[in-house]
């Protein structure tokens, strides 16, 4: 080949041997299976399709195997999310934390910023109780019970 031809592809070559990893880590690359195989997450017919063969047909290799599996993880992950979010939701807890933390806690508490009328924070006015302090400090004092309240003991008349 011609002169500038030649001294082209001599610099070409300088170029590659630049821009290559050194010898070490060529050697060293361990080949782990970092490609990808199988459909996308993001296609979920296709995922769908081959996370139904788990149950229908078996794996000829580790290879498909692998790949059932991982295709029916993403509809596994999605049906025990969607249980226990569907488990909360027909029967929350009684928990103040979960009065005070639930989803529709803060639905409610974003919609009283924009409109209707909460209580007071403090009391406007008196509050009426039907309770005769008086006379339950004197019953609790005198007789350490409350006259009119139920037997808190499940052997009654048994003595010890």
């Amino acid at each position: 080949p011609p002169a500038p031809l030649r001294a082209m592809s001599m610099l070409a070559a300088c170029s590659r041997a630049a821009r290559a990893p050194p010898a070490a880590v060529r050697i060293a690359k361990r080949h782990l299976g970092e490609t990808t195989v199988g459909p996308a997450v993001t296609d979920l017919a296709a995922n769908l399709r081959v996370a139904k063969s788990f149950f229908t047909k078996p794996a000829l290799s580790y290879a498909q195997y692998k790949q059932q599996c991982a295709s029916l993880r993403i509809f596994a992950f999605a049906g025990v999310t969607g249980g226990c979010m569907l488990a909360l939701i027909l029967d929350p807890p009684k928990s103040s934390y979960w009065v005070r933390y639930s989803p529709t806690y803060y639905f409610r508490h974003i919609t009283g910023f924009f409109g209707g009328s909460s209580k007071p924070l403090f009391l406007t006015e008196k509050v009426e109780h039907e309770t005769d302090v008086p006379d339950v400090v004197k019953q609790l004092v005198s007789t350490r019970r409350l006259a009119n309240a139920g037997s808190d003991s499940d052997s009654e008349g048994e003595e010890h």
